[in-house]
């Protein structure tokens, strides 16, 4: 997951090119300091927080999020430090750390030949194409693409969308996101900057949660393990894999198109998917189950009131002889 999640950060970057960003993995020494608030919205309700000091970076997301008829509570932290990685879920007071590997997949990038660094650029803004196309955004012409400016919290901030993700970075100085949106699945994901401060945070803000406790994640060889996701990115096994995804996605449209079928999902197609999540979110298994554990109770209940009576009706036309009539 952690890897996944370097990658799609990478898909959405917006200097990817070779000539702008050689490393992408490199991060140089950063003098930002800052804090920014937001409440949550969507399908989730809460508040989240970033802070940044340096090279210390702390998110904190605090709400709850409606799946499956229930409210569920969800709060979590994260610190990144230039050494070390710090995640932790405040609910069950549990966290993990590990050693920050961007230091070790920068390395790893800077030992691939010219051709390497090359193929790994190409892949992953194939990748962005590819995901982008298969969710029907058509093509685009570079990772995150513009889609216009606007302000947030007073600040005026670039939005740049990438597939069904859109991001809102500030323009001037630091480059903090002030505003993110995107659909998972049937779920809606919204945060919106309401406040934003240059100034540097208390010390306080990146000291570890009370009562939780890191467990180290075993790391037996960070360097292997970064050249093989490195190694990965930049292979000509990828390069051809993403071409032959890309024509069967190209052959599967025309095909549509051939047989006339919408190759796009139509606005009716779409308001029937948002009632089918509506419903979803809204559906309480444990309270369909509760109501099917009733039902049984009661048919139980009722089944056996009605042996007793069948019994007592037995007893009583045994008691109850017809009488003899004599002629």
């Amino acid at each position: 997951m952690r890897t996944w999640s370097i990658v799609v950060g990478l898909l959405a970057g917006t200097t990817l090119s070779a000539a702008g960003q050689p490393n992408p993995f490199k991060v140089a020494k950063s003098n930002l300091k800052g804090e920014v608030n937001y409440p949550l919205s969507g399908d989730q309700t809460g508040t989240a927080k970033t802070a940044f000091d340096g090279d210390r970076q702390l998110s904190l997301s605090e709400g709850t999020v409606k799946m499956m008829g229930k409210s569920t509570k969800m709060s979590t932290w994260t610190l990144v430090t230039g050494d070390s990685m710090y995640s932790a879920d405040l609910e069950k007071k549990e966290g993990t750390v590990m050693a920050n590997l961007l230091p070790y997949y920068a390395k790893a990038y800077d030992q691939l030949d010219g051709a390497g660094k090359r193929r790994f650029h190409e892949n992953i803004k194939d990748m962005g194409a590819l995901m982008s196309r298969a969710f029907g955004m058509g093509p685009v012409n570079s990772l995150g693409e513009k889609v216009g400016d606007e302000t947030v919290a007073g600040e005026v901030c670039e939005n740049r969308r990438f597939a069904s993700f859109t991001v809102c970075s500030m323009k001037k100085g630091a480059p903090l996101m002030l505003k993110s949106s995107g659909d998972l699945l049937c779920f809606r994901f919204e945060q919106t900057a309401t406040s934003v401060s240059l100034n540097a945070p208390p010390g306080s803000a990146f000291e570890k949660p009370a009562g939780v406790k890191f467990t180290p994640l075993p790391m037996a060889d960070a360097d292997s393990a970064a050249r093989g996701v490195v190694g990965y990115l930049s292979s000509q096994a990828l390069s051809d894999s993403l071409a032959a995804a890309r024509a069967e996605l190209e052959q599967a449209k025309a095909e549509a198109a051939a047989q006339g079928k919408p190759t796009e999902m139509t606005a009716e197609q779409k308001e029937q998917m948002r009632q089918a999540c509506e419903v979803l979110k809204n559906f309480d298994m444990g309270q369909v189950v509760a109501g099917a554990m009733k039902a049984m109770q009661e048919e139980i209940k009722n089944a056996a009131v009605d042996a007793v009576k069948q019994g007592a009706t037995n007893k009583l036309k045994g008691l109850i002889k017809k009488p003899k009539i004599p002629f």
